[in-house]
């Protein structure tokens, strides 16, 4: 007897059996664990409208000077890439022993917004699964969300996971 997870329980009564216009879903992850919870509602979301999913995982270019200009030294950069590799490709593995139409890109690149936007571009995305840090009161004020900016951004529906 096979039971429901949480997650399948709370789409049951939204989608139903019927077809989706949504057939390429992309999830950017940062690998932390809300971004793990977006991962997971979208490989549901995937296998639940028969749609292709990409995760994706954005690595700042290097910079030869250091962190102030927002990338990663150049020393550090290989490990860093090398890094990001691994874990994007252990989320993929995961990902595909809970649905096999699963796919990996990573994008380098200084600004996260145009990587994410650009990979929405990239692989035709009909939808853009996100996590948000859940910043409330100062922390929103100072840090401002991602996800907000993001909504205006992409080319395509956006679905925020909190």
């Amino acid at each position: 007897m096979q039971t429901e997870t949480n997650i399948e329980k709370r789409f049951r009564p939204v989608f139903g059996a019927r077809k989706s216009a949504f057939s390429e879903i992309l999830v950017p992850t940062d690998f932390s664990a809300r971004s793990e919870s977006s991962v997971s509602y979208a490989i549901e979301l995937a296998r639940r409208l028969g749609a292709h999913l990409t995760l994706m995982h954005a690595v700042p270019a290097p910079y030869a000077i250091d962190y102030t200009l927002g990338g990663i030294p150049n020393g550090e950069w290989e490990h860093a890439l090398h890094e990001a590799e691994g874990k994007l490709n252990s989320a993929l593995g995961r990902a595909r022993i809970r649905y096999g139409q699963v796919d990996a890109l990573i994008r380098v690149g200084s600004d996260l917004h145009e990587e994410i936007v650009g990979a929405a571009r990239e692989v035709q995305a009909d939808l853009v699964v996100l996590s948000t840090h859940g910043y409330t009161g100062w922390k929103l004020l100072l840090f401002g969300s991602d996800a907000d900016d993001l909504l205006l951004e992409v080319p395509c529906p956006v679905l925020v996971i909190r």
